[in-house]
């Protein structure tokens, strides 16, 4: 473990010297059991490794979106934030919304940033029809980045929904522009995107991805799950003129940059997406 996390550092420590650097990760079941909260008898070894590998993770971005954070209470929230800013002056904050979702499949869209990198300007519940979990949105600034200030979306689709809610997205991101006069914006998440929840016939239903002032970043040929078939469930989805400070975009495979094997399992099910932005010119 030692490696591990010598390697993390490492990593977190080389793209400390990027840009702006902006994750999405869904973190399966963040809740109590997972977190270390509440410790489970019969892998109480492979969370806490979990926990260490997650850290160093968040580590590496200077803002990350978490998904499926089952945190009603605040204590996982508090407990990550607790972790990365262990053993340094404190380095993160978050911004987080209430806990939505219906029945037993509530959760929180959990934002993790550094505020030395980014300043977090404004934000608001979407308040619209359509959505399981509707998008929390949150608008930062930076004076590194070519692009000054920029809104960010993120999303968690219910798995049956998922066409009509990645169809909605587009009335969300309408929302933000009216609000904040931006059209730098940015939609992130998991969108439930593969396997047979939006099959090949259905993508020309969905606006965010037939209208051109949008660009998909995520290629449609990885992998962001763990699964045996590609599925690229989760994505990175931008406006024109946030395309425009966009550096690269990619799949973060934490197996392999970490050399996991089974235990990666305890992790998560997803690899975040990423995407870099350009310099201040």
């Amino acid at each position: 473990m030692r490696l591990l996390c010598a390697l993390g550092l490492f990593l977190a420590l080389l793209h400390a010297t990027s840009c702006l650097l902006i994750g999405a990760f869904n973190i399966e079941n963040f809740g109590v059991t997972k977190s270390g909260i509440k410790e489970s008898p019969k892998y109480k070894e492979e969370y806490e490794e979990a926990m260490k590998t997650i850290t160093q993770i968040v580590l590496r971005y200077d803002i990350v979106l978490i998904q499926e954070v089952r945190d009603p209470d605040l204590e996982v929230t508090e407990s990550l934030l607790a972790l990365v800013n262990k053993g340094s002056p404190p380095q993160f904050k978050y911004k987080r919304s209430d806990y939505l979702g219906p029945g037993s499949r509530k959760e929180r869209y959990l934002f993790l940033f550094k505020d030395q990198k980014v300043s977090l300007e404004d934000s608001f519940q979407y308040a619209g029809t359509g959505f399981s979990r509707p998008p929390f949105v949150v608008k930062f600034s930076s004076t590194e980045t070519a692009v000054k200030e920029f809104v960010l979306i993120p999303i968690h689709t219910q798995p049956g929904n998922a066409l009509q809610e990645i169809d909605a997205l587009v009335d969300v991101v309408d929302a933000a522009e009216l609000k904040w006069n931006n059209n730098n914006i940015m939609v992130l998440g998991d969108f439930n995107a593969g396997s047979n929840y939006v099959n090949d016939e259905e993508w020309n239903k969905i606006r965010l991805f037939t209208d051109k002032g949008f660009h998909s970043l995520i290629k449609d040929n990885v992998d962001t799950t763990m699964v045996d078939s590609v599925q690229v469930h989760d994505r990175i989805v931008v406006s024109t003129e946030m395309n425009e400070g966009v550096e690269k975009a990619e799949v973060f495979d934490f197996r392999k940059a970490y050399n996991l094997k089974e235990e990666a399992k305890f992790v998560s099910d997803h690899f975040p997406v990423e995407v870099e932005l350009k310099p201040k010119p």
